[in-house]
């Protein structure tokens, strides 16, 4: 009774966390159409039309109505999550009963979705009809305001509703191909990362999963949480009998079930936006978290990716990968070793620890080099929180979700899409491309290629400096519209060397990434090896 008391006090928490972040939400709009309303009058004074301001007030009103629509739906969906684990005969077979279409969540997200839709459909109806908005500049700085508003409510509904949605915020904030940079802008400061769900609910979770009381498969397991993320959390421990230190990763008893409900009501949404609205592709986005998500679910097939990985990289005493407990390993828990090290990123640590940044920077780009050219098994989540480093220096690859095992033919292409680069050959780098499945030219201009790289790579490189200078998805419009469904493995290593490339930046910033992965694919392309000795 104690943990299900827990568990609700933990929700009603969350609950109330939504409602209070929808309070200064309508807060902040209601301070941004006072400035706008002052702005307006100061501008345009006696040109401002009656029905113009009943139009305004209208939207206002829509506005606040939708917010507090899918905010209170969205409480009560953090409030009944216990509910979902519930063995309760009357909780059972309301779950059997009703259709997923009529769960709290989906409803959000479908009221969160249409408050953006008809927020869009109003301000081009304004248009039509108000003089005021026919002047471009009014007009572009109305639809600026409007997106950076609709990226604001984005951004809530994500933080509101957890799991899958915060993973999808952050895909969807590395495609400017598909969305307003004032989106990609907004959603990019989304991270998972959650609050650690209460020690009963992560206890009870092991023990199903083990089939046996915590005390006997550990002689100590920490209450406090290591790391919590949208699917899993990690406590160190220390197995019984033989002592040895490990970290527990543990899936969240309910998660799986959300995360399918989560993509069908994506779906749902973006196809119903592409008929409403043809120019507006949004289902990348779910294609792919609907590949991905499924790799990270599955704990089992994370631990089989770690040993494999471990195997391959066992010739190199500089890169470490946890080696796991198999017979404690299940689809929902995964039992390592518990690997110490400081986080890559930490530069200031890394120089009071006697580590040269700029000797880590190269162990990085030459780890995953050799991982994705040498031995096609490829760790494609490397940002910082997953990457460690120890005396050595030895990089720690920690969170094995999205390893993955890549064909011969597809790392072949890579190769020569980065000897291309490596070289200035761009005839080479449009061959390579249009090898992935993209619609590139022997026409299509350089300039063209090189942003449509920065699609691929995750534009994750000075996310602020490219979002203002650079119309990435105007890329959609010179290339075809074949960029908006790019391979999801080409996205998934793309999206990784981007965050490689960002990481060695923040340590060293002369280090030249592509000569150390262009050597690498040298090899694989047969050129003469010309790494130093």
């Amino acid at each position: 009774m104690a943990s299900t008391l827990a568990d609700w006090q933990e929700s009603l928490a969350e609950a109330r966390g939504v409602l209070m972040s929808a309070v200064r939400r309508s807060r902040q709009d209601s301070r941004e159409a006072r400035e706008k309303w002052r702005r307006d009058r100061a501008e345009r004074g006696a040109e401002i039309q009656s029905l113009e301001v009943l139009s305004g007030l209208f939207e206002q009103v829509r506005s606040r109505s939708f917010l507090a629509a899918w905010a209170a739906l969205a409480a009560g969906e953090r409030a009944g999550r216990p509910a979902l684990g519930s063995r309760l005969p009357p909780v059972r077979l309301a779950r059997t009963l009703l259709p997923s279409v009529f769960s709290p969540r989906t409803l959000a997200l479908g009221t969160a979705a249409l408050d953006l839709y008809t927020s869009y459909a109003a301000f081009r109806e304004r248009s039509r009809w108000f003089t005021g908005l026919a002047e471009e500049k009014v007009r572009e700085r109305e639809l600026e305001a409007l997106h950076r508003r609709g990226a604001g409510r984005a951004l809530d509904v994500a933080q509101a509703l957890g799991g899958s949605l915060i993973k999808a915020g952050q895909f969807a904030s590395t495609r400017p191909d598909l969305l307003p940079p004032a989106y990609t802008k907004t959603l990019s400061t989304l991270q998972d990362r959650v609050p650690p769900r209460p020690f009963a609910v992560i206890k009870r979770a092991v023990e199903r999963e083990t089939g046996r009381p915590l005390k006997e498969t550990f002689s100590e397991f920490d209450r406090e949480a290591v790391a919590a993320a949208s699917i899993a959390q990690v406590h160190r421990a220390r197995l019984k009998g033989s002592g040895r230190e490990v970290a527990v990763k543990v899936r969240y008893p309910e998660v799986a079930g959300l995360i399918e409900e989560d993509l069908d009501s994506l779906e749902a949404i973006f196809d119903g936006l592409a008929r409403l609205e043809p120019e507006v592709r949004l289902r990348p986005i779910s294609d792919y978290l609907r590949w991905t998500l499924p790799l990270e679910l599955d704990l089992a097939r994370e631990a089989r990716a770690m040993e494999s990985l471990r195997k391959m990289l066992s010739d190199r005493e500089d890169v470490v990968v946890p080696e796991t407990v198999p017979e404690l390993c299940t689809e929902s828990l995964v039992v390592m070793e518990y690997v110490p090290g400081l986080r890559v990123n930490d530069r200031a640590a890394l120089e009071a620890a006697g580590l040269d940044p700029k000797r880590v920077a190269w162990l990085i780009n030459d780890a995953f080099a050799d991982q994705l050219f040498r031995r096609r098994v490829f760790h494609a989540d490397p940002h910082p929180g997953n990457l460690r480093v120890q005396p050595g220096p030895k990089l720690v690859l920690l969170d094995h979700g999205l390893t993955l095992s890549l064909e011969r033919d597809f790392v072949e292409t890579l190769a020569r899409m980065v000897a291309a680069l490596r070289d200035g050959d761009f005839d080479a780098l449009k061959s390579a491309l249009r090898e992935t499945g993209l619609p590139v030219t022997d026409d299509t201009d350089v300039g063209v290629l090189l942003e449509l790289l920065g699609v691929v790579m995750g534009g994750e490189d000075e996310p602020e400096e490219a979002a203002t200078t650079i119309d990435l998805g105007s890329v959609a419009g010179r290339v075809g519209a074949g960029i908006r469904d790019l391979p999801p493995r080409l996205l998934l290593v793309g999206r990784a060397i981007g965050l490689l490339d960002g990481i060695t930046r923040q340590l060293d910033d002369e280090t030249d990434a592509l000569e150390i992965v262009g050597r690498y694919a040298g090899k694989l392309t047969g050129e003469a090896d010309q790494s130093p000795a």
